[in-house]
Protein backbone atom coordinates (compact mmCIF):
# COMPACT_ATOMS: atom_id res chain seq x y z
CA UNK A 1 0.00 0.00 0.00
CA UNK A 2 2.87 3.00 1.23
CA UNK A 3 4.59 1.50 -2.35
CA UNK A 4 1.75 2.24 -4.54
CA UNK A 5 1.14 5.79 -2.54
CA UNK A 6 4.54 6.77 -3.41
CA UNK A 7 4.61 5.54 -6.98
CA UNK A 8 1.36 7.89 -7.17
CA UNK A 9 2.84 10.66 -5.79
CA UNK A 10 5.94 10.31 -8.07
CA UNK A 11 3.25 10.45 -10.95
CA UNK A 12 1.86 13.62 -9.97
CA UNK A 13 3.32 17.11 -10.80
CA UNK A 14 5.36 19.02 -8.02
CA UNK A 15 2.62 22.25 -8.78
CA UNK A 16 0.00 19.46 -8.05
CA UNK A 17 1.02 18.17 -5.09
CA UNK A 18 2.06 21.33 -3.50
CA UNK A 19 -1.58 22.65 -3.62
CA UNK A 20 -2.89 19.52 -2.04
CA UNK A 21 -0.38 19.80 0.33
CA UNK A 22 -1.33 23.46 1.27
CA UNK A 23 -4.88 22.22 1.43
CA UNK A 24 -4.61 19.19 3.83
CA UNK A 25 -2.66 21.93 6.66
CA UNK A 26 -4.85 24.92 5.36
CA UNK A 27 -7.28 24.33 8.27
CA UNK A 28 -4.83 23.54 10.76
CA UNK A 29 -3.00 26.67 9.28
CA UNK A 30 -5.75 28.94 9.71
CA UNK A 31 -6.74 27.77 13.12
CA UNK A 32 -3.02 28.39 14.89
CA UNK A 33 -3.43 31.51 12.87
CA UNK A 34 -6.24 32.89 14.36
CA UNK A 35 -5.41 31.83 17.81
CA UNK A 36 -2.40 33.85 17.71
CA UNK A 37 -3.79 36.56 16.27
CA UNK A 38 -7.07 36.43 19.32
CA UNK A 39 -3.88 36.16 21.72
CA UNK A 40 -2.49 39.47 20.43
CA UNK A 41 -5.88 41.49 20.33
CA UNK A 42 -6.81 40.50 23.82
CA UNK A 43 -3.69 41.65 25.58
CA UNK A 44 -3.88 45.01 23.79
CA UNK A 45 -7.15 44.96 24.74
CA UNK A 46 -6.74 44.00 28.18
CA UNK A 47 -3.94 46.71 28.53
CA UNK A 48 -3.84 49.72 25.83
CA UNK A 49 -6.66 52.18 27.32
CA UNK A 50 -8.38 51.94 23.92
CA UNK A 51 -11.25 50.78 26.17
CA UNK A 52 -10.65 52.15 29.67
CA UNK A 53 -9.34 55.14 30.93
CA UNK A 54 -6.03 55.78 33.38
CA UNK A 55 -6.72 52.41 34.62
CA UNK A 56 -2.90 52.27 35.67
CA UNK A 57 -0.25 54.80 36.36
CA UNK A 58 1.48 53.65 33.37
CA UNK A 59 -1.96 54.11 31.19
CA UNK A 60 -1.96 57.95 33.15
CA UNK A 61 1.47 58.86 32.79
CA UNK A 62 1.74 57.89 28.74
CA UNK A 63 -1.94 60.49 28.51
CA UNK A 64 0.59 63.35 30.37
CA UNK A 65 3.52 62.14 28.29
CA UNK A 66 1.93 62.01 25.44
CA UNK A 67 -0.03 65.49 25.92
CA UNK A 68 2.92 67.05 27.06
CA UNK A 69 4.71 66.29 23.44
CA UNK A 70 1.69 68.35 21.71
CA UNK A 71 2.63 71.23 23.16
CA UNK A 72 6.18 70.57 22.88
CA UNK A 73 5.87 69.74 19.36
CA UNK A 74 3.50 73.50 18.73
CA UNK A 75 6.08 75.73 20.42
CA UNK A 76 9.08 73.75 18.33
CA UNK A 77 7.48 75.24 14.96
CA UNK A 78 9.03 77.58 13.24
CA UNK A 79 6.31 80.34 13.90
CA UNK A 80 3.77 78.85 16.48
CA UNK A 81 0.17 79.94 16.21
CA UNK A 82 -0.70 81.99 19.23
CA UNK A 83 -3.37 80.88 21.17
CA UNK A 84 -3.21 77.15 20.23
CA UNK A 85 -2.99 74.19 22.29
CA UNK A 86 -5.91 75.37 25.27
CA UNK A 87 -7.49 72.39 25.06
CA UNK A 88 -4.67 69.89 25.31
CA UNK A 89 -3.42 72.37 28.18
CA UNK A 90 -6.38 71.63 30.29
CA UNK A 91 -6.57 67.95 29.62
CA UNK A 92 -3.07 67.88 30.86
CA UNK A 93 -3.46 69.82 34.04
CA UNK A 94 -6.50 67.34 34.81
CA UNK A 95 -3.99 64.53 34.05
CA UNK A 96 -1.86 66.00 36.06
CA UNK A 97 -4.51 65.96 39.17
CA UNK A 98 -5.63 62.77 38.91
CA UNK A 99 -1.84 61.67 38.77
CA UNK A 100 -0.50 63.58 41.99
CA UNK A 101 -3.35 62.65 43.64
CA UNK A 102 -3.01 58.71 43.16
CA UNK A 103 0.58 58.44 42.27
CA UNK A 104 2.56 61.87 44.41
CA UNK A 105 5.16 63.65 42.03
CA UNK A 106 7.48 62.41 39.52
CA UNK A 107 9.56 62.74 36.58
CA UNK A 108 6.72 62.91 34.53
CA UNK A 109 5.38 66.00 36.25
CA UNK A 110 8.27 67.72 36.54
CA UNK A 111 8.64 67.31 32.89
CA UNK A 112 5.17 68.19 32.06
CA UNK A 113 5.15 71.73 34.77
CA UNK A 114 7.98 72.91 32.72
CA UNK A 115 6.17 72.05 29.36
CA UNK A 116 3.43 73.95 30.63
CA UNK A 117 5.45 77.44 31.75
CA UNK A 118 7.02 77.24 28.41
CA UNK A 119 3.69 77.40 26.76
CA UNK A 120 2.65 79.88 29.36
CA UNK A 121 5.31 82.45 28.93
CA UNK A 122 4.86 81.77 24.95
CA UNK A 123 0.83 82.70 25.21
CA UNK A 124 1.64 85.64 27.49
CA UNK A 125 3.72 86.89 25.25
CA UNK A 126 1.66 86.95 22.65
CA UNK A 127 -0.78 89.21 24.50
CA UNK A 128 -3.16 85.74 25.49
CA UNK A 129 -4.71 85.24 28.74
CA UNK A 130 -5.88 82.15 29.74
CA UNK A 131 -6.80 83.09 33.18
CA UNK A 132 -7.79 79.66 34.62
CA UNK A 133 -5.38 77.61 32.53
CA UNK A 134 -2.17 79.77 33.83
CA UNK A 135 -3.98 80.12 37.51
CA UNK A 136 -4.06 76.25 37.52
CA UNK A 137 -0.35 76.48 36.30
CA UNK A 138 0.68 78.50 38.72
CA UNK A 139 -0.82 76.35 41.15
CA UNK A 140 0.82 73.28 40.05
CA UNK A 141 4.36 74.97 40.19
CA UNK A 142 3.96 76.06 43.61
CA UNK A 143 2.78 72.67 44.83
CA UNK A 144 5.97 70.80 42.90
CA UNK A 145 9.50 71.68 44.26
CA UNK A 146 12.30 70.41 41.73
CA UNK A 147 15.01 70.88 39.39
CA UNK A 148 14.93 72.75 36.35
CA UNK A 149 13.51 69.39 33.90
CA UNK A 150 14.78 69.77 30.29
CA UNK A 151 11.25 69.89 28.83
CA UNK A 152 9.78 72.51 26.58
CA UNK A 153 11.46 74.01 23.83
CA UNK A 154 15.33 75.14 23.36
CA UNK A 155 16.73 76.70 19.96
CA UNK A 156 19.85 75.44 18.60
CA UNK A 157 22.50 76.86 16.61
CA UNK A 158 23.31 75.16 12.88
CA UNK A 159 26.81 75.03 13.18
CA UNK A 160 27.32 73.68 16.41
CA UNK A 161 24.18 70.67 15.26
CA UNK A 162 26.82 70.22 12.30
CA UNK A 163 29.92 70.02 14.62
CA UNK A 164 28.83 67.41 16.66
CA UNK A 165 26.69 65.72 13.93
CA UNK A 166 27.41 65.64 10.63
CA UNK A 167 29.96 62.57 9.61
CA UNK A 168 30.28 60.07 7.06
CA UNK A 169 28.47 57.15 8.31
CA UNK A 170 28.96 55.06 5.02
CA UNK A 171 31.46 52.60 6.35
CA UNK A 172 30.01 52.44 9.42
CA UNK A 173 26.48 51.50 8.52
CA UNK A 174 28.00 49.19 5.89
CA UNK A 175 30.69 47.41 8.18
CA UNK A 176 27.93 46.16 10.91
CA UNK A 177 27.06 42.52 10.39
CA UNK A 178 25.31 39.83 12.32
CA UNK A 179 27.99 38.07 14.09
CA UNK A 180 27.68 34.18 15.28
CA UNK A 181 31.45 33.38 16.13
CA UNK A 182 32.48 35.59 19.22
CA UNK A 183 35.04 35.31 21.24
CA UNK A 184 34.97 33.22 25.01
CA UNK A 185 35.65 37.11 26.98
CA UNK A 186 32.84 37.82 28.96
CA UNK A 187 30.49 41.21 28.15
CA UNK A 188 30.45 43.66 31.57
CA UNK A 189 26.36 45.16 32.44
CA UNK A 190 28.85 48.39 32.56
CA UNK A 191 29.32 48.01 28.72
CA UNK A 192 25.29 47.06 27.91
CA UNK A 193 24.36 50.17 30.00
CA UNK A 194 26.78 52.51 27.73
CA UNK A 195 25.05 51.23 24.62
CA UNK A 196 21.40 51.52 26.24
CA UNK A 197 22.08 55.44 27.49
CA UNK A 198 23.01 56.13 23.90
CA UNK A 199 20.00 54.00 22.23
CA UNK A 200 17.46 55.82 24.88
CA UNK A 201 17.69 58.91 22.13
CA UNK A 202 15.54 56.85 19.74
CA UNK A 203 12.12 58.36 18.85
CA UNK A 204 9.14 57.09 20.33
CA UNK A 205 5.61 57.88 19.57
CA UNK A 206 4.89 61.35 21.13
CA UNK A 207 7.78 60.65 23.44
CA UNK A 208 6.18 58.23 25.56
CA UNK A 209 8.97 56.10 26.23
CA UNK A 210 7.50 52.66 26.70
CA UNK A 211 10.51 50.62 25.82
CA UNK A 212 12.58 48.41 28.49
CA UNK A 213 15.74 46.83 27.69
CA UNK A 214 15.91 43.66 29.90
CA UNK A 215 20.03 42.40 29.90
CA UNK A 216 21.48 39.17 30.85
CA UNK A 217 25.48 38.71 30.97
CA UNK A 218 25.22 36.08 34.10
CA UNK A 219 26.32 32.46 31.15
CA UNK A 220 23.19 30.78 32.96
CA UNK A 221 20.66 33.60 32.48
CA UNK A 222 21.72 33.86 29.24
CA UNK A 223 21.24 30.51 27.65
CA UNK A 224 18.13 29.97 29.87
CA UNK A 225 17.16 32.91 27.55
CA UNK A 226 18.53 31.66 24.53
CA UNK A 227 16.76 28.60 24.83
CA UNK A 228 13.41 30.43 24.31
CA UNK A 229 14.24 31.43 20.91
CA UNK A 230 14.76 28.61 18.06
CA UNK A 231 17.34 31.04 15.41
CA UNK A 232 20.70 30.50 17.24
CA UNK A 233 21.41 27.09 17.08
CA UNK A 234 24.87 26.14 16.74
CA UNK A 235 26.82 29.71 18.10
CA UNK A 236 24.08 30.34 21.12
CA UNK A 237 26.57 28.55 23.87
CA UNK A 238 29.47 31.40 22.22
CA UNK A 239 26.83 34.45 23.22
CA UNK A 240 28.03 36.20 25.98
CA UNK A 241 24.84 38.88 26.62
CA UNK A 242 21.74 38.73 25.62
CA UNK A 243 18.99 41.45 25.56
CA UNK A 244 15.38 41.33 25.41
CA UNK A 245 13.61 44.58 23.88
CA UNK A 246 9.50 44.60 25.24
CA UNK A 247 7.35 47.71 24.94
CA UNK A 248 4.82 48.07 27.49
CA UNK A 249 1.46 48.27 25.87
CA UNK A 250 -0.20 50.18 28.37
CA UNK A 251 1.12 53.32 26.35
CA UNK A 252 -1.02 52.69 23.54
CA UNK A 253 -4.35 54.45 23.35
CA UNK A 254 -6.56 53.91 20.05
CA UNK A 255 -6.76 50.97 17.13
CA UNK A 256 -4.23 53.11 15.27
CA UNK A 257 -1.59 52.47 17.62
CA UNK A 258 -2.18 48.66 17.94
CA UNK A 259 1.02 47.73 15.91
CA UNK A 260 3.11 50.54 17.55
CA UNK A 261 4.78 48.98 20.31
CA UNK A 262 6.72 47.00 17.17
CA UNK A 263 7.56 50.44 15.90
CA UNK A 264 8.89 51.78 18.50
CA UNK A 265 10.43 48.56 19.97
CA UNK A 266 11.76 48.13 15.77
CA UNK A 267 13.60 52.05 16.07
CA UNK A 268 14.52 51.57 19.58
CA UNK A 269 16.58 47.90 19.12
CA UNK A 270 18.09 48.80 15.85
CA UNK A 271 19.58 51.99 17.56
CA UNK A 272 20.90 49.79 20.53
CA UNK A 273 22.09 47.53 17.77
CA UNK A 274 24.73 50.62 16.18
CA UNK A 275 25.29 51.79 19.71
CA UNK A 276 26.91 48.19 20.62
CA UNK A 277 28.83 48.16 17.42
CA UNK A 278 30.10 51.64 17.58
CA UNK A 279 31.62 50.31 21.00
CA UNK A 280 33.57 47.65 19.24
CA UNK A 281 30.71 44.72 20.30
CA UNK A 282 29.81 41.93 18.25
CA UNK A 283 25.63 41.52 17.69
CA UNK A 284 22.87 39.59 16.13
CA UNK A 285 19.56 40.20 15.75
CA UNK A 286 17.25 37.11 17.05
CA UNK A 287 13.80 37.44 15.40
CA UNK A 288 11.08 37.41 17.88
CA UNK A 289 8.27 35.89 15.17
CA UNK A 290 6.45 33.79 18.09
CA UNK A 291 3.71 32.12 18.87
CA UNK A 292 1.36 32.07 21.61
CA UNK A 293 2.99 29.44 23.24
CA UNK A 294 6.60 30.68 22.41
CA UNK A 295 5.67 33.82 24.08
CA UNK A 296 4.75 32.05 27.09
CA UNK A 297 7.44 29.83 27.49
CA UNK A 298 10.10 33.25 27.37
CA UNK A 299 7.41 34.58 30.47
CA UNK A 300 8.33 31.68 32.56
CA UNK A 301 11.84 32.50 32.29
CA UNK A 302 12.28 36.32 32.49
CA UNK A 303 10.44 38.41 34.59
CA UNK A 304 8.56 40.48 32.31
CA UNK A 305 5.31 42.77 32.89
CA UNK A 306 2.11 40.62 31.41
CA UNK A 307 1.28 44.59 29.37
CA UNK A 308 4.75 43.98 27.76
CA UNK A 309 4.99 42.84 23.71
CA UNK A 310 8.19 41.34 23.27
CA UNK A 311 9.91 42.70 20.30
CA UNK A 312 12.99 41.22 19.74
CA UNK A 313 16.29 39.45 21.39
CA UNK A 314 19.80 40.35 20.80
CA UNK A 315 22.96 38.44 21.03
CA UNK A 316 25.68 40.21 22.23
CA UNK A 317 29.49 39.01 22.44
CA UNK A 318 33.13 40.39 22.02
CA UNK A 319 34.98 40.12 18.55
CA UNK A 320 37.92 37.40 18.18
CA UNK A 321 40.49 38.56 15.98
CA UNK A 322 39.35 37.04 13.14
CA UNK A 323 35.91 35.57 12.59
CA UNK A 324 33.25 34.37 10.43
CA UNK A 325 29.96 36.12 9.15
CA UNK A 326 27.69 35.59 6.30
CA UNK A 327 27.95 37.89 3.23
CA UNK A 328 24.22 38.77 3.17
CA UNK A 329 23.77 40.65 -0.07
CA UNK A 330 21.81 43.66 -0.53
CA UNK A 331 18.97 44.19 -3.22
CA UNK A 332 20.13 47.52 -5.24
CA UNK A 333 19.02 50.91 -3.19
CA UNK A 334 16.36 51.28 -6.72
CA UNK A 335 14.35 48.37 -5.71
CA UNK A 336 14.07 49.90 -1.89
CA UNK A 337 13.24 54.14 -3.15
CA UNK A 338 9.78 55.37 -4.88
CA UNK A 339 9.48 59.19 -5.36
CA UNK A 340 6.30 60.60 -5.91
CA UNK A 341 4.42 57.67 -5.78
CA UNK A 342 1.19 59.48 -5.85
CA UNK A 343 -1.75 57.49 -7.81
CA UNK A 344 -3.52 59.75 -10.54
CA UNK A 345 -6.90 61.00 -9.70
Amino acid sequence: MNSSIQVMKGLLPTSLKQQLRALLYAPQRTADLVMNYLYDIRRYLKYSSTLQFFGSETQLRSWIDADAHKLEKGLALAAPRPGFGKGVAERLIREMDMYIGKYGITLTIQNAITVLRAYQEFTTANGIDYAQVFADIDRLCRSVSFNQAQAGCVTLNKEEWLAQAQCDLSDFFSSRRSVRDFSSDAVSPQELMKAIEMARYTPTVCNRQAIKAHAFTKPESVQRVLKCQSGNGGFGDQVKAAIVVTVDRQSFFTAGERNQCWIDGGLFSMSLIYALHSLGLGTCCLNWSATKNQDQALRRVIAIEESDAVIMMIAVGHLKDEFKVAMSARKPVEDFVTFENIKKD
